[in-house]
């Protein structure tokens, strides 16, 4: 287990509100955009990131917490599954942000030391800072259409649309290469 895993857990054993508040304003604003921009508002988001933290706290407490990703990973997907339940629920579809990305393959998205569904957390967070042309061509792309279709689509040429899809690809993975939660999920990989 990473070493700021077991900080966080330590903090819930030993209620240490310092470090428990600092792991909620590191992840709680990654919950917000996603159910801000999924029908949601920020009470909204507070609540499901609070269930997911009553989630964790009960799997600590009876020791049952078995996580192979950096906690803060694992609670903002918790959030996001509780808020599409939530959504389901009350017949509201998902639009804008649930991105789904089928079988992102290594040379798609080159970042090494992360599990399938690390990666398509921090892609998911990440997108959303891009500009629109940007976001969709890697959509389409990671959706699996082809780059000729991409350019057909957005009435491109082929050669732009793949320097396009190139040149965006290598900001999104600068992007993602800067955020801390990646450089935790790094670090947590290369000591297993």
């Amino acid at each position: 287990m990473s070493k700021d895993n077991t900080k966080i857990i330590t903090a819930f054993i030993n209620d240490d509100d310092k470090v428990i508040k600092e792991f909620y304003q590191k992840n709680l604003p990654v919950v917000s955009i996603y159910v801000t921009q999924n029908h949601g508002n920020q009470d909204d988001a507070k609540d499901v990131f609070q269930d997911a933290m009553i989630i964790i706290y009960e799997k600590i407490k009876t020791n049952t917490l078995d996580i192979k990703c950096a906690l803060g990973t694992y609670v903002c997907g918790i959030s996001r599954n509780l808020w599409r339940n939530r959504l389901r629920k009350d017949n509201k579809l998902l639009i804008k942000t649930n991105i789904i990305i089928p079988d992102i393959e290594e040379e798609k998205i080159p970042i090494e030391y992360m599990d399938k569904m690390d990666k398509i957390f921090l892609i998911q967070k990440h997108l959303l800072k891009l500009g629109e042309g940007c976001k969709e061509i890697l959509l389409l792309f990671f959706s699996g259409y082809h780059i000729r279709d991409i350019a057909v689509k957005r009435n491109l040429t082929e050669a732009y649309t793949r320097k396009r899809k190139f040149m965006c690809q290598k900001k999104l993975t600068g992007i993602i290469e800067k955020d801390p939660i990646f450089r935790e999920l790094k670090e947590s990989y290369k000591s297993k």
